[in-house]
């Protein structure tokens, strides 16, 4: 059975990384993200500093990396730095003036937020905005838990070689072609929504394969007959249940003291239901681009529309 790689941090590195966090928070008393990230990127040497994780994260060939032994914090704002400066030594750390607006998302069960990772039920295998461009696309979620007690869901985490074993080629080649329609924009706040064709899976030589989900944004493309809208709509079934099943497989219950990198376009990740009472649990979520593609945008609060 295949696992997913994990780093147990050295004593040395652990203490070395609560002092960058506790440096970043004596250096910004203002505590707001922006600042936090202002300061990562002028006075630290973080791709030095952190070099276990950016070797780690090279080196998984598209698979999730649980990193553990990491410092806890009881103070959030601690936590936060702790989550960017894992981001920002692996790329850079941002966030979607049209989404979050935020480089630090909370992810947690409450009634104020209408993101589908706030409910308790299954959250449904996916990658974060799938359907956006190559220039903007989280390619990297940095999730470090700040609370994590009791009965701690797993994170269901399926990398696309492993999902790919379970389908057949028939199904893949479905997915290939860009027999599917990507809307989305209505639930951001571009005030209109925007319709985009595209295939579910991506094959490029010697890169880890990229597979697409994103609850129910990918429909069948419009004009497609009969017999290859069904033909799409069973690969997309195929392929949902699939991840499913190697999610649950491969999933981890993250602790405190913990981390994982996901490869966004590489790995699908989901939440096993939570039951009422049973767990309290606040996740946090940073976004990550490739050093190439943040630069392009001239700032770390990225346009989802460009």
């Amino acid at each position: 059975m295949r696992t997913l790689p994990a780093l147990d941090l050295t004593s040395e590195q652990q203490q070395r990384l609560a002092e960058l966090v506790e440096q970043v928070l004596h250096n910004c008393p203002g505590q707001t993200e922006f600042r936090y990230v202002s300061y990562i990127r002028g006075h630290l040497t973080v791709r030095s500093e952190l070099g276990f994780a950016s070797a780690a994260f090279a080196a998984a060939g598209g698979k999730a990396v649980h990193l553990r032994n990491l410092p806890q914090f009881d103070d959030v704002e601690r936590s936060k730095i702790l989550c960017l400066l894992l981001g920002e030594a692996i790329g850079t750390a941002v966030a979607y003036a049209e989404y979050n607006h935020s480089y630090i998302t909370d992810i947690r069960p409450t009634t104020l937020s209408e993101e589908k990772s706030s409910g308790l039920e299954l959250l449904s295998m996916h990658n974060d905005l799938a359907w956006a461009n190559d220039n903007c696309r989280p390619r990297t979620l940095v999730l470090v838990p700040h609370i994590a007690t009791g009965e701690v869901p797993k994170t269901l985490l399926a990398p696309a070689l492993d999902i790919l074993d379970l389908l057949s080629e028939k199904t893949k080649e479905v997915l290939r072609r860009p027999w599917f329609e990507a809307r989305s924009g209505s639930a951001l706040t571009w005030g209109y929504e925007r319709v985009r064709r595209m295939e579910l899976l991506v094959e490029a030589e010697g890169q880890p394969p990229v597979l697409r989900l994103n609850f129910g944004t990918f429909t069948p493309a419009a004009n497609l007959g009969a017999e290859d809208t069904e033909r799409a709509v069973r690969a997309q079934e195929e392929l949902g249940q699939a991840a499913l099943e190697v999610g649950r497989r491969l999933g981890i219950a993250i602790q405190k003291g913990e981390s994982l990198l996901v490869p966004n376009d590489h790995c699908m990740h989901g939440r096993d239901t939570i039951e009422p009472g049973t767990c309290e649990r606040l996740l946090l979520r940073s976004y990550v681009l490739p050093d190439g593609v943040a630069a392009c945008h001239g700032s770390s609060l990225v346009q989802l529309s460009s």
